[in-house]
């Protein structure tokens, strides 16, 4: 029996993005925060928070929670503080940043 050859295939993600450069700039739609009493007027994107899984080495979770104790704070706080910065240092290439902000356009 001959091995398969998939090497002729094309990756869909890297069709979406090559697509999404020809994209148009259109603003993007913005959704107001739900207002209730006391609740101040925030966009919507950050108003509320959104749920991820992680799984995580028992020698780095074990370790992230004892970091997290002598700190003083939560694996979550890390965690965000970690992805933030790894957002920031993604968005510094202008071509890498360009495709995330249209595809933040496109599925936002």
């Amino acid at each position: 029996m001959t091995k398969k050859n998939f090497s002729n295939l094309t990756n869909p993600a890297d069709t979406l993005i090559e697509s999404m450069d020809s994209v148009n700039a259109a603003e993007p739609h913005k959704q107001q925060a739900p207002k209730g009493k006391g609740r101040p007027s925030i966009d919507a994107a950050e108003s509320r928070s959104q749920h991820a899984s992680l799984l995580l080495k028992p020698s780095t979770a074990n370790s992230l929670k004892l970091i997290a104790k002598f700190e003083g704070t939560s694996i979550n706080n890390i965690a965000n503080g970690l992805l933030d910065k790894y957002v920031a240092d993604y968005k510094k290439d202008p071509a890498k940043a360009k495709k995330l902000e249209q595809a933040l356009k496109l599925f936002s």
